[in-house]
């Protein structure tokens, strides 16, 4: 069941009179004002629910901006409006009267339609791994930039950077953004190379972030992550259900200051990234984390949806359940 027939029939099932948007950002993206809304006109009656899906990330930091542009159009109201969103750790950045639940369509759709393909890239993962990191950048960025000046230097692993460090598997320019599958399937070699994935997210600066399918496509390729991306975001990955070796890898990194993450995160790491620890006895982990991705995190993802839902609307609409 795809995302948006989930969402119909989640909230159709609860006998209330529903609305919802399903791609309620409008891209592009406006660095300075946030993602243009859909926000439709709605004439609000007792048993009203309008369900806006903000399918990608939002502004970071406070207040956040495209929750204040519901506020503005909907008022009083917003306490019949349930936000769906990908950004974990939302609810602590906003102390408003919208609803909030986290439900990642994107992640979602990343880990079934890998795993429905498992057929094409899970050979590649018998092979012994001859490199010892790697560190893909498509899109250039600051944070990806520093992570590259040092990991240039760094032997035996793998560095890309838009179009400054070309990828030879993998011509930039034909890069699908939206199809998370295909590339994984086209770059599995290349993953099954590769012990430790220095994972550069999408968002660096501030806090709520997402975490995307580059962390995703290392769990499930079983590469020990060393995430890097915005304050806190190993501490978002293990709340979500992710194992993040923290036996192994120094994460005391997550929480310091913008100017300092990228580097203390290589640095002290710095033996595990260059070969100089023994993976061995992390391979049933590993495969655990695999699993874990592949099955049974798509169906948290479900389930927590339906059942946050649920529990939303019985507490909007007491009288009526």
């Amino acid at each position: 069941m795809t995302y948006d027939k989930l969402m119909a029939y989640t909230f159709d099932s609860l006998g209330i009179d529903s609305v919802i948007v399903y791609n309620c950002f409008q891209p592009p993206y406006d660095y300075n004002h946030g993602w243009p809304l859909k926000l439709p006109d709605v004439e609000f009656g007792p048993k009203t629910l309008l369900v806006l899906h903000f399918q990608d990330f939002v502004s970071m930091g406070q207040p956040v901006k495209e929750l204040v542009k519901v506020e503005e159009k909907y008022g009083a109201n917003c306490n019949q409006v349930i936000v769906t969103h990908w950004s974990h750790g939302l609810e602590q950045c906003y102390q408003g009267s919208i609803n909030l639940i986290e439900f990642s369509n994107h992640n979602l759709a990343t880990c079934e339609s890998i795993a429905k393909r498992q057929l094409e890239w899970q050979m590649h993962f018998d092979q012994t791994r001859t490199k010892l990191w790697q560190c893909l950048n498509g899109r250039e960025c600051p944070h990806r930039q520093r992570v590259a000046d040092v990991l240039k230097t760094w032997p035996n692993g793998v560095l890309s950077y838009g179009n400054q460090i070309a990828l030879p598997e993998w011509a930039y320019s034909t890069y699908r953004g939206t199809e998370n599958d295909e590339n994984f399937v086209r770059l599995a070699p290349l993953y099954a190379q590769c012990a430790v994935n220095i994972i550069t997210e999408t968002q660096y600066d501030n806090r709520p972030g997402i975490v995307t399918e580059k962390t995703l496509q290392a769990m499930i390729a079983k590469q020990i992550p060393i995430v890097i991306g915005h304050p806190g975001i190993v501490q978002d990955c293990q709340e979500l259900g992710f194992d993040m070796f923290e036996d192994l890898i120094d994460t005391s990194y997550d929480w310091l200051p913008n100017d300092q993450r990228v580097e203390a995160a290589l640095e002290l790491n710095r033996e595990l990234i260059l070969g100089n620890v023994d993976l061995t006895p992390y391979q049933e982990r590993l495969q655990h984390q695999q699993d874990f991705v592949l099955d049974l995190y798509p169906k948290w993802i479900r389930s927590n949806f339906v059942q946050k839902a649920q529990s939303c609307a019985s507490e909007i609409f007491q009288p009526f359940f």
